[in-house]
């Protein structure tokens, strides 16, 4: 399935921790503006039940897969002289029968275990990959947006989006940010047409950059005043602003004082 994720405005190269942020959005549908983070506490409780929800469906996936594997074959008791009456003919042949069963129980167990920890690699791969993006995606309430879909969707969902999707990190935070998209695609129940769905709707998704405001300018004050009358109240904020480098105080009450 090829990435169709249209980004515009290429940003120009910044350090990290000044990057613009980008807004998700599948077709023409406005994402839900991002709120202020006046609720951190909550937010960490938000993260720290999303952190437990991912091990809960961790553990049911890794479940299902033990489940998809064929039961093994019943060894039962290995044979006795007693069992057969001391008989020792009857005795030889059950113990050759227990034998070969033996052999056969060994292979599909050895058979067994190798398709688990491959499937267990592919799944802790396809984790490791959605947590590599998550991180990389530069939005600040990607948690916020990841409870949401985690409520909407179940496990099987998930697992479907996790593993069928080009950047299931991206989908997730989409649809998180669109609930009114995410309840529709919700209610596809079939897994496959499910799969198809969220293929769809990963070549609508559009990924913009956030436009920014640019940084205040930095100017060096000195420890020297201007001549005339003192504003307390302005030396304040410039001696604030020496401090941080940030002089946004310092330009709004100019800006106040002049209006």
């Amino acid at each position: 399935m090829e990435n169709e994720v249209e980004i515009e405005d290429e940003p120009v190269e910044q350090p990290a921790e000044e990057a613009d942020e980008v807004v998700v959005s599948i077709g023409e549908e406005e994402p839900q503006q991002q709120e202020e983070p006046a609720h951190a506490p909550e937010w960490v409780r938000e993260l720290r039940k999303t952190n437990r929800e991912l091990k809960r469906q961790n553990q049911e996936l890794q479940g299902r897969m033990q489940q998809a594997v064929p039961q093994a074959i019943t060894l039962g008791k290995k044979p006795t002289l007693e069992d057969h009456d001391y008989d020792a003919e009857k005795f030889e042949q059950s113990l050759e029968s227990w034998y070969d069963r033996k052999r056969h129980t060994d292979e599909q167990q050895a058979r067994q275990d190798a398709e688990v920890q491959t499937q267990n690699r592919a799944w802790q791969s396809k984790l490791e990959g959605y947590a590599k993006a998550r991180a990389e995606l530069r939005v600040s309430d990607f948690e916020e947006a990841e409870a949401v879909a985690q409520e909407l969707f179940s496990v099987t969902q998930q697992g479907v989006m996790l593993q069928g999707a080009d950047n299931p990190a991206l989908v997730v935070y989409a649809l998180g940010k669109s609930p009114k998209k995410a309840k529709e695609l919700a209610e596809i129940k079939d897994p496959v047409k499910f799969a198809f769905a969220v293929a769809k709707l990963e070549k609508d998704m559009k990924v913009t950059n956030r436009k920014s405001a640019p940084p205040p300018e930095r100017v060096v004050s000195g420890t020297a005043r201007n001549s005339g009358s003192v504003d307390s109240t302005l030396d304040r904020l410039r001696d604030e602003a020496a401090r941080t480098g940030n002089m946004t105080k310092v330009i709004a009450y100019k800006r106040q004082k002049k209006a």
